[in-house]
């Protein structure tokens, strides 16, 4: 090779590249191109193995020898370095100059005569792989008009920066040459960047130098920044866009307006989480905007919550300053504060006790704080040694219990809604896909459909990208049915499949070439919308029901939303609602109808409610009065044979329906009888596996595990579908009078090696169930029993919860006793896990449970087929 040109590339000397090759013969420039692939590069530039910048320069001497884009690609697939492992993918760079930062010597190739079909070549790696270019050559690109702006594409390969570059000045010079960077890609990141930025390069000190250049004209979109971190991503990312904002340095003006989302983030569980927000709500709590009363409602939710001791203490502070200037309205709320006790951090527990007798001192003080008096400590248990019990208070032995009992707090459906903060119960549908908030956001479509703003469909588009982004990755069914509705909302059309996507995933990957970009999406979102149908089909329908009220400008309020928290509803609003339809002659829906029976709080019915009953007229009066209590006759009809199935088990749990035994349901779980199921070992081609009823059969969607063959309206047998249990709470608020059957759907039947998807369904649905006290009542009890002889422990602990709440309420566990002794005996479940639970410092009560199953195990257990441990637990009752 000319000893000029190799001068010139080991000083990268790219004008003096350039001027050498060009003026080089055609024979010799061939004679590079051929060596290409077998020269010594690495002998050749001096260096012991091939840089970045090493390899940077071999590809501009090629471009420089090459005439067309054509000949330097089918040069550039001989090198061996034109293959990146990037932290995503493994991208395969054309052109691979173009992911330098060498932005003047491509610019001044590209303005010669001969490197002038460069420009061809970027746009056509543009339009195919624009994921290939250095943020430096993508700018200087577009500055000179050659490549147009896509917002995607700038905010991604801006964070690509990373990959090559350590320091953070660096990268904030860069930054700085570029203000279009601070309006036009930076404000728009939330967008586009869902997962770790992983690298030495700090954004967070990147932004920091910006903001002190005064890079930013305006910093408003730090509301964006805030917003993501409700999305349900990895704590990673979360704590990523945390560092970020804080980098961003906002002040009080510029968090103003996200104060309600940081007060979201207050519910979250998410320790990290809550402790950012806190540092932000303190910045703004001083301001004369700042929602004290919104802030003191969230921050109650993360009294439990562990590790955070300090922005507890800082958001009592808050709390301190407003109740200085105001003292507090709602002296309930001294019961939250006081579980702040729990936390075991002095200074807190001092300031919450300051906070207690200050301001709430009122009648019954003493018997709130008696259930923690064992966690006071230091000047916190002095302050409070004065306070004596009231005479007229509650025994304080009774009040923790007797907590769960009390009525149901008023749920959003009852209180006013406008667009505004519709959007943001939207927020919450995404966050805790719950009834109390996706029914509710739904009835709230209905109700405010007149007061929509002309622009109000814009305000969505966030919401929908958001919602698509996670059906994509998560196929999380109230996703994809939310989805839907919006989707369809905006369209201004019927909710409803298209019959053009219906074919398989398997025919789809087939037809995939043969699709357009827009075919396929419209492919892929009723496959998740259809999928979402078959494990919510009441969702599903609901869904429709809002969009076709919207279509025909019908006002009439859905019977099965909440008024009481966190699913329940009142029987005189639901009467009320009936005697609505019935004033303007429409039929109720047969499934809102069901699913508003099955969350009534039909044991609170007021006499108001009953006499209302006796004005209804339709062919439900007979089932909705005696579902109250107005009389005993059952009337069964074709139409409404659902509707009874689920009213008479609801009302009389335990009894047996023979006026069901001549209808078409007398097959079905739990309508005849009540739910109870077979279970034991059985003999499959040889392997013999321990199985829970014979009704139910394995299927491939997704996210669901289980189905049978009864009609879903059916919610006493669980008919239909079970989807994944991280939405259990959704699907309990379909039925959470009688959730039997649904929890035998997520029975593990692995006594060890259970994968992620056991572990989750073993514990999910178990803290739901603790959270909002739902009694089981028959063959449910086999989950909670096979969950507390689990592997895992937070399921056993779960479990144990359960059964203690159950003990303590007087409940029947007889046949709880019956399936423990027997699955022990018949070495199912392991008995040292069962020891366990005899080991735990039980009351009375739960000891003399654990000490009937021991005997009742005793009496059925085969002496030939002892099980391992058996003389262990054998001498229990001994000991």
């Amino acid at each position: 090779m000319n000893k000029e040109l190799i001068s010139a590339l080991r000083t990268e000397n790219w004008a003096e590249i350039r001027r050498i090759a060009f003026a080089l013969p055609e024979q010799e420039k061939t004679q590079i191109k051929k060596q290409t692939q077998h020269k010594n590069w690495e002998e050749l530039l001096e260096s012991k193995r091939l840089s970045y910048e090493n390899k940077y320069l071999i590809t501009y001497l090629m471009m420089c020898v090459c005439n067309n884009v054509e000949e330097l690609l089918s040069i550039e697939k001989q090198l061996d370095f034109t293959s990146i492992k990037s932290y995503h993918t493994r991208i395969k760079y054309p052109l691979f100059f173009l992911n330098s930062q060498h932005t003047q010597a491509l610019m001044d190739f590209i303005h010669t005569p001969e490197g002038a079909y460069m420009i061809k070549g970027a746009q056509q790696v543009f339009e195919l792989s624009p994921r290939s270019f250095s943020i430096e050559i993508l700018l200087a690109l577009y500055t000179e008009g050659i490549i147009p702006f896509n917002e995607e594409i700038f905010v991604k390969n801006l964070y690509d920066i990373e990959y090559y570059r350590k320091q953070e000045t660096e990268a904030a010079e860069v930054l700085l040459e570029y203000p279009e960077l601070a309006t036009r890609v930076i404000p728009h990141t939330a967008k586009y960047i869902d997962y770790v930025i992983s690298s030495g390069l700090e954004w967070q000190k990147v932004f920091t130098l910006l903001c002190k250049k005064n890079y930013f004209p305006d910093k408003s979109f730090v509301t964006s920044f805030i917003e993501v971190l409700l999305n349900p991503w990895k704590k990673n990312v979360l704590d990523m866009y945390c560092r970020w904002i804080e980098g961003l340095v906002p002040n009080e003006e510029e968090l103003l307006p996200s104060q309600h989302t940081l007060f979201a983030l207050l519910t979250l569980d998410k320790s990290s989480l809550i402790n950012f927000a806190m540092k932000c709500i303190a910045q703004i709590s001083t301001h004369p905007d700042f929602d004290f009363q919104a802030f003191a409602d969230n921050f109650a939710f993360c009294f439990t919550v562990s590790k955070i001791a300090k922005s507890q203490l800082i958001g009592v502070e808050i709390l301190e300053k407003y109740y200085q200037k105001q003292a507090p309205t709602n002296p309930d709320y001294r019961e939250q504060l006081a579980v702040l006790f729990t936390v075991p951090d002095t200074q807190l527990q001092e300031k919450v006790a300051s906070l207690l007798t200050t301001y709430f001192n009122h009648e019954g003080l003493p018997e709130v704080i008696a259930p923690y008096r064992d966690y006071l400590k230091g000047k916190a248990q002095n302050l409070l040694a004065t306070l004596s019990p009231s005479e007229n208070s509650e025994n304080s032995e009774n009040s923790h219990t007797s907590h769960s009992f009390r009525t149901p707090k008023t749920a959003c459906a009852a209180r006013t809604l406008t667009p505004e903060n519709l959007l943001f119960l939207l927020g919450d549908c995404l966050r805790e896909p719950a009834a109390h908030t996706i029914d509710v956001f739904l009835e709230g479509l209905i109700t405010l459909q007149d007061d929509f703003s002309a622009d109000w469909a814009k305000s969505l588009s966030p919401y929908i990208k958001q919602l698509t982004k996670r059906v994509d990755k998560e196929e999380i069914p109230t996703d994809a049915i939310l989805l839907g509705v919006l989707r369809a909302l905006i369209d201004k059309r019927p909710l409803a499949l298209d019959p053009k996507c219906n074919y398989t995933w398997e025919e789809l990957c087939k037809k995939r070439k043969k699709l357009s970009e827009k075919e396929f999406e419209a492919y892929t979102q009723d496959y998740y919308l259809g999928n979402a149908r078959e494990v919510l089909p009441f969702l599903f329908r609901k869904g429709q029901m809002v969009i076709d009220s919207i279509l025909l400008h019908c006002h009439l309020p859905l019977l099965s939303t909440p008024t009481h928290l966190p699913f329940y509803i009142e029987a005189e609003v639901l009467v009320d609602k009936l005697l609505q339809y019935e004033v303007q002659g429409v039929q109720p829906d047969i499934d809102d109808l069901i699913v508003a029976c099955n969350r009534l709080l039909f044991t609170e019915v007021s006499a108001a409610a009953k006499e209302k009953a006796r004005q209804l007229k339709g062919d439900y009066v007979k089932a909705i009065q005696y579902y109250l209590g107005l009389t005993d006759e059952i009337q069964l009809t074709d139409e409404l044979l659902p509707l009874w199935a689920q009213i008479t088990r609801l009302k009389h749990p335990d009894r047996e329906f023979p006026e069901f035994a001549a209808t078409s349901a007398k097959d079905i779980l739990g309508v005849v009888k009540p739910f109870l199921i077979d279970y034991g070992w059985k003999e499959n081609d040889g392997y013999k596996e321990f199985t829970f009823g014979y009704h139910t059969e394995w299927v491939g969607v997704s996210y669901t595990d289980l189905k049978n063959a009864f009609p879903y309206r059916y919610y006493n047998a669980n008919g239909g579908c079970s989807p994944i249990s991280t939405i259990f709470e959704y699907k309990l608020s379909l039925n959470p009078h009688y959730p039997d059957a649904m929890l035998c759907d997520y029975i593990s039947t692995w006594v060890t090696g259970n994968e992620v998807r056991e572990i989750r369904n073993m514990s999910v649905p178990l803290e739901v169930l603790l959270r909002y006290d739902i009694r089981v009542r028959h063959s449910g009890w086999l989950y909670i029993g096979t969950a507390l002889l689990f592997e895992k422990r937070p399921s056993r602990d779960l479990a144990y919860e359960c059964i203690c709440q159950a003990i303590t309420r007087g409940g029947d566990l007889t046949y709880l006793k019956t399936y423990l002794a027997q699955a022990l005996a018949w070495n199912f479940l392991p008995i040292t896990r069962f020891i366990e639970f005899l080991d735990r410092p039980n009351p009375p009560a739960v000891k003399d449970f654990g000490i009937a199953v021991v005997k009742q195990y005793l009496s059925i257990v085969k002496e030939d087929e002892l099980p391992k441990n058996h003389k262990k637990l054998a001498n229990f009752l001994i000991s």
